[in-house]
């Protein structure tokens, strides 16, 4: 089944969207939420399934056990955000800064991280393949899937 952004709907803005998850709303399937800064946000358990969330600003935001299957987050900033038990797979990563984030125990298999940058980030138990990694940035400081730090 091919999925595609509704072009009918108007984009939520910052403010809309975090006044939607605080009144139960967790559902944010195909939107298309780029450019949105959403630095610090509580959105944890969210589903962003097929979402586009191109040069999104997600830095800091608590973002665990969210679903962010096939989405987009090309050139997304994720900084420190804490995506433990987040579900990627198939998800476009290409470029995002993923520095210092928690991907603890996230299931990024067959994700996209063609210029992604994981210094720092914390893969302890993460679902990820030694080719996904070999296409990002990492450093000393990244864990592995392992729990050991070390370059790859």
């Amino acid at each position: 089944m091919l999925y595609c952004f509704s072009t009918t709907a108007p984009k939520p803005s910052a403010e809309d969207l975090l006044a939607s998850y605080s009144k139960g709303k967790r559902d944010f399937t195909n939107h298309d939420l780029s450019l949105l800064n959403l630095a610090k946000a509580n959105l944890s358990g969210a589903n962003f399934h097929q979402a586009k969330l191109q040069k999104i600003n997600l830095q800091g935001a608590n973002l665990l056990n969210s679903d962010f299957g096939r989405a987009s987050l090309s050139h997304a900033s994720l900084r420190n955000a804490k995506l433990a038990r987040a579900y990627l797979s198939h998800a476009d990563l290409a470029g995002a800064d993923l520095r210092g984030a928690d991907l603890s125990y996230a299931y990024l298999s067959n994700a996209n991280l063609r210029g992604a940058n994981l210094c720092g980030a914390d893969l302890t138990g993460a679902k990820i393949s030694d080719e996904q990694l070999a296409t990002a940035r990492t450093n000393w400081a990244t864990i592995h899937p392992s729990g050991k730090r070390g370059l790859w």
